[in-house]
């Protein structure tokens, strides 16, 4: 059993580039949006870049979450979606085994873009989502006494700190929060951007951790989750248009 996704980042408002990566990749079953649909942009070109997903992949279930260069309100707007997941969580297949959970925002540098954050927002954020899908999981498992947990999938602006996700410069400028939390609950694959230098794909610890690069060039992933007698596993491959 296999189950193919999309993986973008960074379309900055480039509909341009956002409609050949989904005219290329027809065949897939969902994406993830780790922020940053608008550069700067208001209601209206928010509304463009989600009307660019349901026209050409209307099948397709779309996860996103905003980023530092998303405003107020276009995050409004965003939030008026069931796909945008911002501290939220959702059931990401028919078998609802593996959920997936949200923090956007970029973390807070200069102030001067209008969705920057702490890091104890960004901390306060995650754990939120985390709670959801626990809550969640456990409400359709079976009721046997035991505590358990969902498989994760996390998608992120922010990369977590001290991965090739984050590295700008020969720099690391990433969440330490965020790496911490990677460390602790060992998502099974962790989807992020902001840093348009570090496209990536690596193992980080029990994770795979994938900055796809920005769209906006025509950069994306996909993703494979596949299950295993020994559980679900994620793969994913760096393309572009």
């Amino acid at each position: 059993m296999q189950h193919l996704f999309l993986a973008l980042a960074d379309i900055h408002g480039n509909i341009n580039a956002l409609e050949q990566i989904l005219k290329a990749n027809f065949n897939i079953e969902g994406i993830f949006v780790a922020g940053d649909l608008t550069n700067f942009g208001k209601e209206k070109e928010a509304q463009r870049v989600l009307l660019a997903f349901s026209s050409i992949a209307p099948k397709a279930k779309l996860y996103f979450l905003a980023g530092n260069c998303d405003t107020a309100e276009a995050r409004k707007c965003f939030d008026m979606q069931p796909g945008y997941i911002e501290q939220r969580c959702c059931a990401l297949l028919p078998e609802k085994e593996i959920w997936i959970i949200g923090c956007g925002g970029g973390l807070y540098h200069t102030g001067l873009t209008p969705f920057e954050i702490r890091e104890e927002g960004l901390e306060s954020g995650i754990k939120q989502a985390l709670k959801c899908a626990i809550r969640g999981y456990r409400d359709i498992s079976s009721m046997d006494g035991s505590e358990p947990t969902p498989g994760l999938i996390v998608l992120t602006h922010t990369p977590p700190k001290d991965t090739f996700s984050d590295m700008r410069h020969s720099r690391h400028i990433g969440s330490a929060a965020f790496q911490t939390f990677l460390y602790e609950q060992e998502p099974l694959l962790w989807i992020c951007g902001h840093i348009h230098e570090g496209k990536s794909i690596h193992i980080e610890n029990k994770t795979l951790v994938v900055n796809p690069g920005p769209a906006a060039h025509g950069l994306y992933s996909l993703i494979l989750l596949k299950k295993s007698p020994k559980g679900w596993k994620a793969a994913a491959e760096l393309r572009s248009i």
